[in-house]
């Protein structure tokens, strides 16, 4: 049920993101016709495609040390408005993962992995400005990006070889909402291929206001208190053979322990390479003996017949 929850969150995602994408794309000649009044770069627009790593930080991992890299993979829709100014809209699948073993805080045991959807919106600004036609751009062109967006976040982790969402387990006693706002931002250097498609390698942080998406915030509580599965993955140091100094029954960590760290909330790094393809690339017409672009003929309407055809002279 759990996973076709996610799914069904994913697919609301991918339908919030398209359909403004395909209103935008109709409306792409009327916007190109601009050219003639010497507006190039007004209403570029592009579809782009890409995967790369992303890398989780937070309480089971707050040194370079323990940085583990996992896959993600994204698409969006990029509509530009002037020679330096971009807006976009990306949907992305974002894998996080971390442990404590082999770390600073490996007594303590705990791990998590999750497959995260994310969508957001981003102002794009190009450090160097472009004020020719589009086919005529720059072959490397750096730029600056950030934005506001949402992500579900689904934290899971495996006891006897099964894996079990956390967040319905409460294991901090804590109910914590699973879509959290995210800030994206970062840069990243974009390459010319040819007039229709470009090459880019981005690198950006997501700012998430929740210290949830490892399931590790505050302190630990009351085994006892907590049911069946859910009380095997909120204290998992016995399974490494540690005895607790601050316990109650001997066995488990006693409630108030330090189980995270409040004070600082999760994100996570992604590094992405991403082919972006233009659909309507202004080409540079020719020009007329005074050096500007030719206007379309226009048959006036006196000159057309009832059933849209020239009349005969």
């Amino acid at each position: 049920m759990i996973k076709h929850k996610r799914y069904s969150i994913f697919l609301a995602f991918l339908v919030m993101f398209l359909l403004p994408a395909a209103v935008m794309a109709q409306r792409g000649p009327l916007r190109n016709s601009r050219l003639y009044k010497g507006q190039s770069n007004y209403g570029i627009m592009r579809v782009t495609a890409g995967t790369g790593t992303s890398t989780y930080y937070g309480d089971l991992c707050e040194s370079g040390d323990c940085l583990k890299a996992r896959p993600q993979f994204n698409v969006g829709f990029n509509y530009r408005f002037t020679g330096r100014f971009t807006v976009r809209g990306e949907l992305s699948y974002n894998r996080l993962y971390s442990t404590d073993k082999g770390g600073k805080n490996a007594r303590r045991n705990l791990s998590f992995r999750s497959g995260n959807p994310e969508i957001h919106v981003a102002g794009v600004f190009d450090i160097f400005p472009h004020t020719k036609f589009y086919n005529q751009r720059q072959l490397v062109r750096p730029y600056a990006f950030a934005g506001i967006g949402l992500t579900y976040i689904s934290p899971r982790a495996e006891l006897n070889g099964k894996w079990h969402s956390l967040a319905p387990l409460e294991t901090e006693g804590i109910a914590y909402k699973r879509l959290q706002p995210v800030i994206p931002y970062g840069g990243g250097v974009t390459f010319k291929v040819n007039p229709y498609l470009d090459f880019s390698v981005e690198v950006g942080y997501r700012l998430t206001f929740s210290d949830y998406l490892d399931d590790v915030s505050t302190t630990f509580v009351r085994n006892s208190s907590i049911d069946g599965i859910g009380a095997a993955l909120a204290d998992r140091s016995q399974e490494v053979g540690v005895k607790p100094y601050d316990t109650d029954d001997g066995i488990h960590w006693k409630e108030g322990h330090k189980r995270g760290n409040p004070g600082n909330n999760d994100g996570y790094v992604n590094v992405g390479f991403k082919l972006e393809y233009t659909l309507n690339p202004v080409i540079r017409p020719k020009l007329n003996v005074f050096g500007q672009p030719r206007k379309p003929r226009f048959l006036s309407p006196k000159k057309m017949s009832i059933s849209g055809k020239r009349k005969p002279r």
